[in-house]
């Protein structure tokens, strides 16, 4: 109903009269007319001229494409021999049986430092591997050192000691040594794995045109893979065609065939030019006559005097106007004198400047506040005592010579400061943000030895990827230590527990300080604090974000725990849909 309202009220508001685009389109015709007139008597002449063209050029970019493409195979071989020659390698394969278990990581690893050499030297190359037939195993540039599987590589697919294959969609390049052969099967293969996807994006940048109808690169024979302008035509050019130029006919559509082939390898490249689509570059060649030419410059003229008045100058005027409204000035109003589109344009833009004043003056404080509590948070992520009793703490450990127990701690100081650092997103999911408190109580609890106990409860499996605003639990567990736990000589006991209520979530944040109805009353005025405030606590910023994202009935709220000290329950109001498993619970 609402849509239809709307719908209508556009259209009562609509001008009535002959739209620009109506009048453009026919000014156009006009202008036009003239030359199709001409061009039409210089088709037939410029037909053939284009085709020949077309095609030189075709068979000059598929030529040059093969040379290329030989080139840099070769250029791929010369590496493969290069790497024959690696001392690593060497040592790997003529002592196998004797190298010692460490020797040999540092072998593969310095081998596989060749690989990826060679792998980033190319954007063609996917992945280059050693097989070691005779060890059994294979050194790969991406995946590392693993088991060679028998079927990848045996010898009847090794038909020469240098060739280039296809195998199941990849280009691979296939070499060995003859003199490393051993019962038919070398000890040692190197091969390159070419990526189609560039190979393929290469045939096409270089030799695609606007009038190609399809591109087949073929090895041996069989299509290594190809490119169509129509998805329909894809199954015409899967079984190849004669090595020969000329004009062939599939399905009743006329291609001109190009063919180029490789001088060193038995690879084929078929360009296919669609003949109905040449003919269509013959306008953008003609040379028009000199008298053609000042007709045409003469009707362009008043073609252009005419855009002007009627399109060019209301664009100026409304540029104008939004410069000025990019510059804050929102005292304007721009008026169109006629009954066009241009009118109607005017108008919203004078609406939407009055919507604009009105809606800074209702954000305004919300952007100041948000803005206040945006920088407390930056402000509180890392304190400075905190980041000194650590590094005190690790001092400790390494002088009592608990090298164990430092490496564990500095873990936990590194995982924190990851967390508190991390500034490309506003929120985490819950379980990430229960993890990170979970961390910061590890790194607290070295400061207190055994004197306090901390439990945290497992976060429900329906809620863990539910996203919260970022750092809203440490401060309630930093605020229980400092406030509640610091002065517990023993048996501390800090307790922190998550449940789901239908669309509810609650964390409660609780520990047995001796303080409890004091600090409890505390709390509760900081957080009964008004928002004009000039002071935002750590506690008082996390209960304002939570409002703000989550309205009125989320934010915090403290009373006495059972455990004798106090406790800080976190609510979040959130929508659930009613197909989630949790949403009638």
């Amino acid at each position: 109903m609402g849509v239809n309202f709307v719908f209508m009220r556009l259209i009562k508001m609509r001008p009535r009269s002959t739209s620009i685009y109506t009048k453009m389109i026919i000014a156009f015709i006009i202008a036009t007319l003239p030359i199709y007139l001409l061009a039409a008597f210089l088709y037939n002449w410029s037909t053939t001229i284009i085709k020949k063209d077309i095609t030189d050029s075709a068979q000059i970019q598929s030529t040059n494409y093969m040379k290329d493409l030989d080139n840099e195979i070769k250029r791929l071989a010369m590496m493969q021999n290069q790497l024959f020659n690696n001392d690593f390698l060497e040592e790997l394969v003529n002592t196998s049986d004797t190298v010692h278990g460490y020797r040999k990581i540092e072998l593969i690893l310095n081998i596989r430092a060749q690989l990826l050499t060679v792998k980033n030297s190319n954007d063609d190359i996917s992945d280059v591997r050693i097989y070691l037939p005779t060890m059994k195993s294979e050194i790969s540039a991406v995946t590392g050192y693993g088991e060679l599987n028998p079927d990848i590589i045996t010898p009847d697919k090794l038909t020469s000691n240098y060739q280039l294959r296809a195998n199941n969609g990849l280009l691979l390049m296939d070499a060995y040594p003859e003199y490393r052969v051993v019962n038919g099967m070398p000890d040692l293969i190197v091969e390159i794995e070419l990526a189609p996807d560039v190979l393929k994006k290469t045939m096409v940048s270089s030799i695609q045109r606007d009038y190609t109808g399809a591109i087949q690169l073929r090895l041996n024979g069989e299509p290594l893979f190809d490119e169509t302008i129509n998805e329909g035509q894809k199954d015409w050019f899967k079984t190849g065609s004669e090595n020969k130029t000329g004009e062939v006919t599939l399905h009743g559509q006329k291609f001109l065939l190009i063919h180029a082939k490789s001088t060193e390898f038995d690879i084929m490249l078929d360009h296919y030019i669609r003949k109905d689509l040449i003919f269509e570059k013959v306008n953008q060649i003609v040379k028009w006559t000199v008298v053609f030419f000042i007709l045409t410059v003469l009707v362009i003229a008043l073609y252009l005097i005419y855009i002007n008045r009627t399109i060019r100058r209301p664009l100026v005027k409304i540029v104008r106007a939004f410069r000025h409204l990019e510059e804050g000035n929102f005292e304007m109003n721009i008026q169109h004198d006629k009954n066009d589109e241009f009118q109607y344009i005017y108008g919203r833009f004078n609406e939407m400047l009055e919507n604009l004043k009105s809606l800074i003056e209702q954000v305004y404080k919300q952007e100041i506040l948000i803005k206040s509590a945006e920088l407390k948070q930056l402000q509180s992520q890392i304190n400075p005592h905190f980041l000194y009793n650590c590094l005190f703490s690790v001092i400790r450990m390494i002088k009592l010579e608990r090298t164990e127990q430092s490496v564990h701690f500095m873990e936990h100081l590194a995982h924190y400061f990851q967390f508190i650092t991390r500034n490309a997103r506003d929120t985490v999911r819950i379980e990430d943000e229960i993890a990170h408190a979970r961390n910061y109580s590890v790194l607290q609890l070295a400061r207190f030895s055994d004197r306090i106990s901390v439990e945290f409860s497992d976060v429900p499996d329906d809620i863990r990827g539910v996203e919260v605003p970022r750092l809203i639990l440490q401060p309630l567990v930093e605020n229980a230590f400092l406030h509640g736990l610091e002065d517990k000589l023993e048996d501390g006991l800090f307790r922190v527990s998550v449940t789901s209520w239908n669309d509810r979530i609650v964390i409660d944040v609780e520990d047995n300080g001796d303080n409890g109805e004091l600090e409890v009353a505390k709390m509760n005025l900081l957080l009964e604090a008004s928002d004009e405030g000039p002071e935002v606590t750590a506690i008082l910023n996390v209960h304002r974000r939570l409002k703000f994202k989550y309205g009125e009935t989320s934010g915090l709220a403290v009373s006495r725990s059972e455990l004798g000290g106090v406790k800080v329950s976190m609510t979040i109001q959130r929508e659930v849909s009613l197909d989630e498993p949790n949403a009638h619970r």
